[in-house]
């Protein structure tokens, strides 16, 4: 009995020897201090959080490590921020070279868009083409333009070259994607391939540029010309700026989220 009153006696002892929560709680904001100095973010959270989950009582501590949680989260906004600006930096000077044969211009809606230096329509009058349009948004689709003094009542075309080739989906005339008009002696017919309806037309002409491809206009009769290279390159560099700009775009918006985040924090 006596053996084990003093064994009960020791281990109390011991117990009143040990840190209590208070110094508990205390190391453990000690050290997210240390590793937010550090910036180890991630593991100066998790310190942060274990002193409220397992020591609910300890306020102060519990308090000073949300005050040091929020110095964490604007550190980490202002990382975002110093990283954001230079991948639209980057994307801004990936853009400037590909715009050299396009302008801005509002001449044509009430959207700006970009057009290609070569394919504006008072240089393309009468000409049966393949056309680029793009917006400042990064939208992009292509538009087969025929005109000739009889109708072919084309809805659908064919681009190819050597063996190769690529064929869109039927866009059934409708007087908006597949329309037609007279002017004169002339017969004019329009489709626009949007939302993927050029079937991978886009791509084909985007990946063989360099390649004499040759249209096929195709309806109740058939059409044919050899694409001018100023037309393949309008629609290779479109569609490549079209991903250029969409990825700006993306980066505004979270530049924008970013602030808008620092703001409330340092408000």
């Amino acid at each position: 009995m006596r053996i084990l009153s003093f064994t009960l006696f020791v281990a109390l002892l011991f117990a009143s020897c040990g840190p209590n929560k208070q110094e508990l709680a205390k190391a453990k904001y000690n050290r997210a201090e240390q590793l937010f100095a550090d910036k180890n973010f991630n593991d100066a959270k998790l310190e942060i959080d274990s002193i409220a989950e397992l020591y609910p009582g300890q306020i102060e501590y519990i308090t000073r490590g949300n005050d040091l949680l929020r110095k964490i989260t604007i550190e980490e906004q202002k990382q975002n921020k110093v990283f954001l600006d230079s991948m639209l930096q980057t994307k801004q000077a990936e853009l400037e070279p590909l715009m050299k044969n396009f302008i801005e211009s509002s001449d044509y809606g009430a959207k700006k868009i970009l057009i290609h230096k070569r394919q504006k329509p008072e240089n393309s009058y009468g000409r049966t083409y393949l056309r680029a349009h793009l917006d400042l948004d990064g939208n992009f689709y292509i538009s087969s333009r025929y005109t000739g003094t009889d109708r072919i009542y084309h809805d659908q075309i064919k681009v190819y070259f050597s063996g190769n080739e690529a064929q869109s989906e039927v866009v059934p005339e409708d007087g908006f994607n597949n329309r037609h008009f007279e002017d004169g002696e002339n017969q004019w017919e329009v489709i626009n391939f949007k939302d993927g309806k050029d079937n991978g037309v886009i791509d084909f002409i985007a990946q063989n540029a360099n390649q004499s491809i040759k249209v096929q206009f195709r309806g109740k009769k058939y059409y044919y010309i050899v694409m001018e290279k100023f037309d393949k390159e309008a629609i290779r560099d479109g569609y490549e700026i079209s991903f250029v700009l969409k990825e700006i775009k993306r980066i505004e918006e979270e530049l924008n989220k970013v602030k808008a985040e620092l703001n409330r924090l340092n408000a």
